[in-house]
């Protein structure tokens, strides 16, 4: 019976903090910026199971306040996540002290990706000859 309640802690455990990262994976990507301001782009990426912010500017961790929010460590601001129609998050609202920031993330698909000619993925290039 010990065994069988160990074991589902540690499945609920894993299922858990899968399900934070998965929530925290979301707001991972590139966000872009109007031309003119201190910045053009921010990554944000997940790093130690941590989102981090970097730009030009430099780069800061990102502190979860609540759902979309969040406090950019390093630089004693604010970061907003927004959302679409479908809860998809599609942009971010950055304020460091009288700078506000509003940009829009960039959506990365298979359209993005191209394969040159001596790509490896060629069925012909694994047979030899």
């Amino acid at each position: 019976m010990k065994r069988i309640t160990l074991s589902f802690f540690t499945v609920v455990s894993f299922l858990v903090l899968k399900a934070q990262d998965t929530t925290l994976t979301e707001y991972v990507g590139t966000y872009t910026f109007p031309e003119g301001g201190p910045v053009t782009t921010v990554d944000v990426k997940m790093e130690n199971g941590s989102l981090v912010a970097s730009s030009t500017a430099g780069s800061s961790p990102l502190e979860k306040i609540s759902k979309d929010t969040f406090n950019l460590v390093t630089y004693n601001g604010k970061v907003y996540f927004t959302r679409d129609s479908v809860k998809k998050v599609n942009g971010i609202k950055i304020e460091v002290e009288d700078t506000i920031l509003e940009g829009k993330k960039e959506s990365v698909g298979l359209a993005g990706i191209s394969f040159s000619k001596e790509s490896p993925w060629k069925r012909k290039d694994w047979i030899s000859t």
